[in-house]
Formats: C-alpha cells, sequence, structure tokens
C-alpha cells in the first residue's frame, strides 16, 4: 500500500486523545499509521500512513474533526528532493575540489610570469627552466579539465579499426615519465575497433594513476592479449596498492583517496569503456601494486555501424 506524510497543527491541549485516535492499526477508510511525530515548539503532528489514496486521508481525519495543512506521497518526496539535493552536493564537491585543484598550478603560472617579467634577460637555461614550469603547470590544469569534460559531456564516439599499440605509444606522450619509472610495452601487436581519442584518455589516465601509486618510482608492464572476438589491455605497477576496502569504491564519481583530483579519472575510464560495450576491472593487493584490466569487443561494434549504415542507405 502507498505511504503518506500528513501535517497538522495540533496544541497539546487534547493531544494524547487524538494521538490515540489516529494511532488505529486499520480504521474504516482503510488507514493504518506508521509513525507519528510532535513537534512541540511549533505544535505541529506529521503522521507517516499507509492508505489507498489522499482522498481516504482526508476523509478520515475529517471523521474526527482534525484538518490535515498538507498531504503529500512518500515516494514523491524521497525521489524529488532526495535526488535534487544528491545533485546540489555533487555540483558543490566538485566544484570545490576543481577550484582547490585549479589554484595550485594557476599561482606557479603567476609566480613564474612574474619572476620572467623582473628579469631584463634570460639565459637559455633560464628560459628551459621557466618554461617547463609553465608547460606543466597548463598541462595540470588540462588534464583536470579533460577529466571533468570526460566524465559529464555525453560525447559521440567514433569507431575505427586502431593499433592498440599506436594508442599506449600516444597516451606514452602525453603523461610525464620520471627517470625513475621503467614503463615495458607490449611485444605483440593487437587491432581493435574503438575511438581511438577516447581510449587514449583511458590509457593516460591509468598509466598517471600508476606512476603515483609506486611514488614517482618503479615499474609498469603492459601486456595486450589477442582473444577470438574480445582484446583485453593490462596495465600492472609495483605501487602501494588498493587496500580491500577501498578497491570497490575506486570507480565511483568524485570518490578519491588523493590530496588533489577531482575523483573523476577512473570514473571517466569506466564510463568510456562501457560506452565501448567493454568492462574495465582492477585487482589489487595492499603494498604488492595493482592490475588493471580492460576488455573490448573486437569487431561487434564495427559490425553494428556497418549494418545501421546499410538500413540508411535502403531506406533511401
Amino acid at each position: 500500500m502507498p505511504e503518506f506524510i500528513a501535517r497538522h497543527r495540533v496544541t497539546e491541549t487534547g493531544l494524547d486523545k487524538i494521538i490515540d485516535t489516529v494511532n488505529q492499526e486499520i480504521n474504516e477508510f482503510g488507514i493504518s499509521t506508521v509513525e507519528i511525530f510532535y513537534d512541540h515548539k511549533s505544535q505541529e503532528m506529521c503522521c507517516v500512513l499507509e492508505a489507498p489514496n489522499e482522498e481516504a486521508i482526508k476523509n478520515h481525519y475529517s471523521n474526527i474533526g482534525l484538518v490535515c495543512g498538507y498531504i503529500a506521497p512518500i515516494e514523491r518526496i524521497d525521489t524529488k528532493i532526495g535526488e535534487k539535493s544528491e545533485k546540489l552536493k555533487a555540483i558543490g564537491e566538485l566544484a570545490a575540489r576543481l577550484a582547490h585543484d585549479l589554484r595550485n598550478p594557476l599561482s606557479v603560472i603567476k609566480n613564474t610570469v612574474e619572476i620572467m617579467e623582473a628579469k631584463q634577460r634570460l639565459l637559455l637555461e633560464e628560459k628551459i627552466i621557466y618554461y617547463g614550469r609553465l608547460h606543466r603547470a597548463v598541462d595540470r590544469i588540462s588534464h583536470q579539465i579533460e577529466d571533468v569534460l570526460d566524465f559529464v559531456r555525453p560525447g559521440t564516439l567514433h569507431f575505427e579499426k586502431h593499433l592498440v599499440n599506436e594508442i599506449i605509444a600516444a597516451a606514452l606522450e602525453k603523461i610525464v615519465k620520471p627517470d625513475t619509472v621503467t614503463i615495458n610495452l607490449p611485444r605483440n601487436f593487437v587491432y581493435v575497433v574503438c575511438d581511438g581519442i577516447k581510449m587514449e584518455v583511458v590509457l593516460t589516465n591509468l598509466m598517471m594513476n600508476s606512476i603515483q601509486a609506486m611514488n614517482n618510482s618503479g615499474q609498469i608492464d603492459i601486456t595486450l592479449s589477442d582473444m577470438p572476438n574480445d582484446v583485453m589491455i593490462q596495465i600492472f605497477d609495483t605501487g602501494c596498492g588498493i587496500s580491500n576496502d577501498v578497491l570497490p569504491k575506486i570507480f565511483e564519481p568524485l570518490f578519491t583517496t588523493k590530496q588533489t583530483g577531482t575523483g573523476l579519472g577512473l570514473a571517466s575510464c569506466k564510463k568510456i569503456v562501457e560506452q565501448h560495450r567493454g568492462m574495465i576491472t582492477a585487482h589489487s593487493k595492499d603494498g604488492k601494486g595493482t592490475a588493471f584490466s580492460i576488455i573490448l569487443p573486437k569487431e561487434a561494434l564495427l559490425s553494428k555501424k556497418i549494418e545501421k549504415i546499410k538500413k540508411l542507405v535502403a531506406s533511401n
């Protein structure tokens, strides 16, 4: 039976009698009272009821001489108000994180430009240092913004046949790899039908996460498996690993254990992979590294696209 909430203005005089009256197990109107709350300050009584409809509630309270100031289905309150509240909370949290993350690189840019302006002549070595700082700060800002945009904008995927090795190479060009990090690339060559740019975003995020998890020192192994219908990309690192209580949450939007970051990197990766009708999983042991596995269908999406084109051509 549907649940409703009803609010009444009730003075404390005779409150017990009214509560006894409305608190019947089931009355003639088919109504049962689940819970009763009374606010002594506002002199308002709120009742949670199971009832067939709002009209039955009105008739029930009219019969005992009580005027209902407000009646509403609980389902409507829970979904609309609850969802709106959660969305506003998420937007506020994301905005706060993004503002915090952008402030640091912007300060680096501002300070570097001021130093360069203060010096009339810059040596070549100084230019290399200062321009390097500016490029790294701009790259950091771009990465944070891309994380947000990749998650919130729907984006149309452009499927083509790609050599996965080339996508990995393009992703490597976008990350800053310390000399203390070794990345072992796959020796076999595998093709897959995908959006090359989007998959590059996924691999860039995963490799950057691995480097950070290893505290900029360790080894990353990337392997490719060419299966009959699917392709599997795996990225192993020798980092700190992920604890069992954190591992199930890593793909949730806004979840992060870092001091900086929007918490959308891995959520975006999951969204992109699922748009390819693929699957991404993580396996880890605390203190012993992490392995991310991506499974993508080889030709299913391309075949579907071809069929769609054929139907469009046939209809014209």
